[in-house]
């Protein structure tokens, strides 16, 4: 009986080792998510085509092209139709104002009814209708250039987020380096203490240091998550997933004859892009009021029934059938007064908005020619720091030699670590803040 107990607390003991493995094995994939390996470029192309505030965009979108689509049935003939019956009371006759009264039953008796259908087709209003139709095509390719500049925004966020993180991977490499130095580094000054070489001091010190590139280890890859959290909000991605950069290695500068050809040309930056739709969209505007100033021609017809005859007098209990066809001609005579400060008012405002896109251009060039500046800035920055990167390699290898000889102060061989540090760290700094300026410059031009 014994043995029996055993065995089944052998058996429980192994499923609920299996179950404890699979609940910690799904929990790894949920919690881990998938790998994503996205270039640059893709990941723009993936959050243009599923970031959430495109989509809406693309929404929008679709209900102005369903205002011109409903504007356009508006030429088509309009088509009433009606039927009503009715039932009088007697009529109360009155002698001369309201003398002596007596009732009759309504002639020829108390129904009444009509069935008939109406259509009118408007042959001209000025072009107004013409007007309407392309005042709402002109919303629709304001939502349109909406559209394309929110995923131009989002494009740039991406860009951002993307070098970030590629940011990050190098400093990574960077702190790993500084962290291989500080721990043999540590090892040396232990192994010198212990021969009596050095004092406590020199082993606190050296610990401190190390200690402190741990910390900065982890905050790096800290910011490293929350940038990919970041990315996967703009791609509309699962929380879980991790974005591996596939460009780390194939980011390149453009030189400076590319940066010169793209501000040679600022006619397709979204503000400008947008104040010629909207000088467009008023100068249709200023037709539309103007065309209240113009008759209009309508061409009419209709077919009924009726009950009873009212064509002849007195009227007979009978149904009739009758057509009618016509031309209708109308003129308001008083938008002559009426709507002439409408027309002023609507001429003003497209004088005002051609004022305005003469200010966005100047504004947007002046802003590229900063962005340009700024970029040349970063690069020359880069190549500065790439000749005191060797300069200050080749100090860091001359006092550690010097340290492990006994012939400085460990304060000089740090000092001479964090200059080397810095110094490889500013390079990262200065390439991805070019790039950064780069597509700033990009998104700035319409060119994103």
């Amino acid at each position: 009986m014994r043995l029996v107990n055993v065995k089944n607390i052998w058996k429980a003991g192994i499923y609920l080792l299996l179950f404890e493995v699979t609940a910690a094995s799904l929990k790894g994939q949920t919690e881990a998510g998938l790998s994503l390996t996205l270039s640059l470029q893709e990941a723009i192309r993936h959050a243009k085509a599923s970031n959430q505030l495109v989509k809406v965009m693309n929404t929008e979108e679709s209900a102005t092209r369903s205002d011109v689509e409903d504007a356009k049935m508006g030429v088509f003939p309009r088509i009433h139709s009606n039927a009503a019956y009715q039932r009088y009371t007697k009529v109360t006759l009155y002698e001369d104002v309201l003398g002596d009264s007596r009732r009759i039953r309504k002639p020829p008796n108390a129904n009444a009814g009509a069935l008939g259908v109406e259509a009118a087709f408007n042959l001209y209003a000025g072009g107004r209708q013409k007007a309407v139709i392309r005042d709402l095509e002109h919303k629709n390719e304001l939502a349109c250039l909406n559209t394309k500049e929110q995923e131009a925004a989002i494009g740039l966020q991406v860009a951002l987020q993307y070098l970030d993180m590629v940011k990050f991977y190098f400093q990574d490499h960077l702190i790993k380096d500084q962290v291989t130095r500080a721990e043999t580094r540590s090892k040396n000054i232990n192994a010198f203490y212990a021969n009596g070489k050095v004092t406590k001091s020199d082993v606190l010190r050296a610990d401190v240091l190390l200690s402190n590139v741990l910390l900065h280890e982890t905050a790096n890859r800290n910011d490293y998550r929350i940038s990919n959290q970041k990315l996967n909000t703009l791609l509309n991605l699962d929380e879980h997933t991790t974005i591996i950069p596939a460009d780390t290695t194939s980011l390149l500068l453009a030189d400076s004859l590319e940066v010169e050809s793209l501000l040679k040309d600022h006619s397709g930056a979204w503000s400008v892009v947008k104040a010629r739709k909207h000088i467009e969209l008023q100068e249709n505007r200023t037709k539309l009021a103007r065309s209240f100033n113009l008759p209009t021609a309508t061409l009419f017809g209709g077919y009924g029934f009726n009950y009873p005859n009212t064509l002849v007098f007195p009227p007979v209990p009978q149904t009739f059938a009758v057509g009618v066809v016509g031309v209708r001609f109308t003129y308001e005579i008083s938008s002559l007064y009426q709507n002439k400060n409408k027309i002023r008012s609507s001429r003003l405002r497209e004088t005002a908005l051609k004022e305005q896109k003469d200010w966005l251009e100047d504004n947007v060039q002046q802003e590229a020619r900063a962005l340009a500046i700024k970029y040349y800035e970063a690069v020359n920055r880069m190549h500065v720091i790439k000749k005191s990167i060797e300069q200050t390699e080749t100090n860091y290898n001359i006092q550690n030699t010097k340290y492990l000889n006994q012939l400085t102060l460990l304060t000089d061989l740090l000092e001479a670590d964090n200059l080397y540090h810095e110094s490889r760290f500013n390079y990262i700094q200065a390439n991805i803040a070019a790039l950064s300026i780069y597509y700033r410059l990009l998104f700035t031009l319409g060119k994103l």
